[in-house]
């Protein structure tokens, strides 16, 4: 018996697309079917072995062929030239719905899986329970999947696949539709596959997932391998790749405050403007992206239009999924601003900056310095990202500093 599930070997695949595609069936009859064609390649000569019993996992940005190589495993597409082999019963969650008959009910649907993957009618049966069951769809096992919601599909859909008793198990971006409670369900049972000695291939944006579930990894860009092997390492390699083309097409993270901005007091003039925000390395050049665990700062221009005493200038923290992760103000920190006027600028230095990687946006208040009167203030002021040379993913927003020991 191979040491290898999949072999994949100079696998390519060229897909087809009309440039001027006919939008109407008047017009393919009036136009006659579109000539004009262009041919790229979803996948170019991409060659792997993935160990039996092991997790791997597949990254790489949008496009990057990553499920067009899945589908080729599974058998949805045939490459163009290349060989993919499969050693034992393959199982795979590629698609929202794949392998499902909108009209047949839940129940009829793991019937029809089952028999495609040639289990026997008891065999089915003796399934059927536990697929219900982890898929919490019992109240709505016998309705039509027409009339089940993506969250329902998927998880139907992976409690088939997963309950089957695969050797191989393919799993795409499909699991990122369903809720946080089903998806840690669903990571739980495949490390339960894992132990049990299932092969599985998981295609993933998630990388933290992704490093903490697979063994190795491989890295697909415009159809190419850049790299395979150890999780950290690869993910290491492709971050700093992101990292490097972010910087060179995304603009400064500086915002200039327009002059129609709404005052928070409804006053007709304000004693203090937040002008302009920016953040900068420690020089003061300014960062396209900061670094999980290197300091960079948050400069603020205030246009002081008359003698003020010691503004409490605060700085929020917000991530891109909603919650609030940090807030700092220079009165928290015994840090007297002492008297303002003029034009000023009022720099924050995030030591050793603890944000994990990601996106986040900040906000900007200004009070006065008895804290209760909010003189100027500005939302979602700049978004930013965070990132990792590094390439360390973390569950949570902040990294925290911490040390183990053990009594003797």
């Amino acid at each position: 018996m191979s040491d290898y599930s999949i072999s994949v070997r100079d696998v390519r695949k060229k897909f087809k697309r009309h440039l001027d595609r006919r939008s109407t069936l008047k017009e393919t009859l009036v136009r006659g079917r579109s000539r004009n064609l262009q041919e790229f390649w979803a996948l170019n000569g991409v060659s792997l072995d993935i160990p039996r019993g092991s997790m791997f996992g597949v990254i790489g940005h949008n496009g990057s062929g990553k499920s067009t190589l899945l589908k080729i495993m599974a058998g949805i597409y045939r490459p163009t030239s290349g060989s993919v082999s499969i050693d034992g019963r393959l199982s795979a969650l590629i698609e929202l719905g794949a392998g499902f008959h909108p009209e047949m009910t839940g129940r009829e649907n793991i019937r029809l899986n089952g028999s495609i993957l040639g289990l026997s009618k008891s065999e089915i049966n003796q399934t059927m329970e536990r697929i219900i069951e982890f898929a919490g769809l019992r109240e709505f096992i016998d309705d039509p999947v027409k009339h089940y919601s993506s969250g329902m599909t998927v998880r139907l859909g992976f409690s088939v696949a997963v309950h089957l008793d695969p050797d191989v198990l393919l799993v795409d971006e499909v699991l990122a539709v369903g809720d946080e409670e089903f998806q840690r369900k669903c990571f739980d049972h495949l490390s339960y596959l894992r132990k049990r000695g299932t092969t599985i291939v998981l295609v993933s944006h998630g990388l933290g997932q992704i490093e903490s579930l697979c063994d190795e990894v491989a890295w697909l860009d415009h159809g190419e391998l850049q790299a395979t092997g150890q999780a950290s390492k690869v993910i290491s390699s492709y971050l700093t790749h992101v990292n490097t083309e972010e910087s060179l097409h995304r603009p400064r993270l500086v915002a200039e405050r327009e002059e129609s901005a709404t005052q928070p007091d409804g006053a007709d003039a304000r004693p203090i403007e937040i002008m302009s925000v920016q953040i900068t390395d420690e020089q003061g050049t300014a960062l396209d992206h900061a670094e999980t665990g290197q300091t960079f700062y948050v400069r603020l221009a205030l246009d002081v239009k008359e003698r003020f005493l010691g503004p409490n200038v605060r700085i929020s923290f917000q991530h891109e999924t909603g919650p609030l992760v940090a807030m700092v103000g220079n009165h928290r920190l015994g840090v007297d601003l002492g008297w303002l006027e003029g034009r000023h600028t009022v720099e924050m230095g995030l030591t050793d900056n603890p944000l994990l990687p990601g996106r986040y946006i900040m906000h900007v208040d200004v009070f006065d310095h008895t804290g209760a009167r909010l003189v100027d203030s500005w939302a979602d002021a700049v978004e930013f990202a965070i990132r990792s040379q590094r390439g360390e993913m973390g569950q949570g927003f902040i990294d925290l500093q911490a040390s183990y020991r053990v009594d003797p």
